[in-house]
């Protein structure tokens, strides 16, 4: 079983490419990174329960107020002004944001969704925070795992 060690997160299209050569976010605050995949219960006759769909969830704090590059590519604009983010309610391009997994261990990709972004001040620095969840039936598609 590998741990989960990430170098670095990405935002892709609603097809998984990546965008114009790369929307690499760098600095992830290991106590800022949540990812979880919650079950939505049900109960049915006789007082059982059963999941009905779950929530997968990612929660990604970074030092950094603009992407950075990966191996000498990407863009390095504001990670809040990017169109897959919505920093203020209105509905950004629908995206995928992925946690690309150090050697050894696993990448972690949610599935399209709406990427809110906003800055937090709470932890005594200015972190940029951007939360990504979707609601799937099935577990094997609320967080994909490679």
């Amino acid at each position: 079983m590998a741990k989960l060690i990430f170098t670095h997160a990405e935002i892709l299209t609603s097809g998984g490419s990546a965008i114009g050569g790369g929307t690499f976010i760098r600095n992830i605050t290991v106590e800022g990174l949540e990812i979880s995949n919650e079950p939505a219960t049900v109960a049915v006759e006789n007082n059982k329960e059963i999941n009905e769909s779950f929530t997968g969830r990612i929660v990604v704090r970074t030092t950094d107020t603009n992407f950075k590059q990966v191996a000498a590519a990407g863009v390095t604009t504001a990670i809040l002004d990017h169109g897959s983010v919505s920093p203020d309610g209105v509905l950004p391009i629908e995206a995928k944001l992925k946690l690309h997994g150090a050697t050894g261990s696993h990448s972690i990709t949610t599935p399209v969704v709406y990427i809110m972004g906003h800055e937090d001040f709470s932890n005594g620095r200015r972190e940029t925070v951007l939360t990504a969840q979707a609601a799937e039936i099935s577990t094997l598609n609320s967080l994909a795992v490679s």
